[in-house]
């Protein structure tokens, strides 16, 4: 039989932690009937909290127990088509959480925000915890929305956010500061004609560079976001990762003082090989409102220590996730969550 014990992490609002404190060594499969049978405690306490972190429960231990326990709380996952992060494959459509070396942080987001179509959810597998470092950052959207100056939350709400990318050929990746993915990684195809044909599929605009950069126009999106089952309206965009003053702040603050030096000379010198947050009229978002939504983010942080077996389960729009630097070994495995529009759930309830 299993037993949990429901607890706050260090006192903080998020995530709340269900421990396993009897039956910690059941098997996969009776862990997987126990989730069924609570599911809908879960997906509750999703809602209340933003993030609920599984801990001690041994049988998830690999890559195929971690797809057990998704086959429960996922409906549906998607794929990474479009998104910014380096990452790969490894098992169906569980990916690595990031593949930025280790010296890298990650600030605060949503994960992919800057599309139409983002996940409802991500969940988290710690295969590997790290030597040293290396904690997940959470925070409360609804926290983090309130936290954003009034003003600057009335210019976002009035002018929304469009991301303009730009995408390096692989022989043009020195000249990329910050993540140089190229095109053919992003679109998963070396062949333009399929990259236009995915662009036009999603409503963006692309131009290609002299150099054989894309640069791409994604879509253009309100800076909020309403929940779809509570209603709450949050600040979901990334702003502040494509904006070039966040890219140098972002480097300063891990001291990657090779890409600063890049990321400076890229300001001056060549401004379109840089990533660029718009807002839907085109003009750039101002460098002191990305200083401020930095700020607000950066001062929100509140790092999760990974245990091995660890299984973070996150609302995608009420809890935003990151990542501090870290030392020796650590592997964490992510999977992007598609759940069934409110009104399908009601329907499926309705007839059981």
């Amino acid at each position: 039989m299993i037993k949990i014990q429901e607890h706050a992490l260090n006192d903080n609002d998020l995530p709340l932690v269900w421990e396993a404190v009897q039956g910690k060594d059941a098997s996969i499969d009776t862990v997987s009937d126990w989730l069924t049978e609570h599911r809908q405690a879960l997906e509750a306490a999703m809602v209340t909290y933003g993030a609920v972190l599984l801990r001690g429960f041994e049988a998830i231990d690999s890559a195929q127990g971690f797809g057990k326990v998704l086959d429960v709380v996922a409906p549906e996952l998607m794929d990474y088509l479009g998104g910014t992060a380096p990452r790969h494959t490894v098992h169906g459509r569980i990916l690595t959480a990031t593949d930025l070396p280790s010296n890298f942080t990650l600030a605060l987001h949503q994960e992919m925000a800057y599309t139409a179509n983002p996940p409802d959810a991500v969940a988290f597998f710690c295969q590997l915890a790290p030597t040293s470092g290396g904690e997940t950052t959470v925070a409360d959207a609804r926290q983090v929305t309130e936290r954003i100056d009034p003003a600057v939350r009335a210019r976002f709400a009035d002018k929304g956010v469009r991301v303009r990318r730009t995408l390096p050929d692989p022989e043009s990746l020195s000249k990329r500061p910050g993540i140089p993915k190229p095109w053919q990684d992003v679109f998963e195809t070396k062949d333009r004609a399929e990259v236009q044909r995915v662009a036009d599929a999603k409503g963006w605009r692309i131009r290609w560079l002299d150099d054989g950069s894309l640069q791409l126009w994604q879509e253009a999106l309100p800076a909020f976001k309403s929940h779809p089952r509570t209603g709450e309206r949050v600040w979901f965009n990334q702003a502040h990762y494509h904006s070039p003053e966040c890219t140098l702040r972002w480097a300063q603050r891990d001291q990657r003082l090779d890409q600063i030096a890049l990321i400076e000379t890229a300001m001056r010198e060549h401004p379109e090989m840089l990533d660029n947050a718009l807002h839907l009229d085109d003009t750039p978002i101002s460098a002191a409102d990305a200083h401020h939504i930095w700020d607000v983010l950066e001062q929100a942080e509140i790092p999760i220590p990974w245990q091995t077996g660890d299984v973070l389960l996150l609302d995608n729009v009420l809890a935003m996730h990151g990542r501090r630097s870290f030392r020796g070994a650590r592997s964490i495995l992510a999977a992007l969550i598609r759940n069934p529009a409110p009104n399908a759930v009601a329907a499926d309830q309705a007839a059981a």
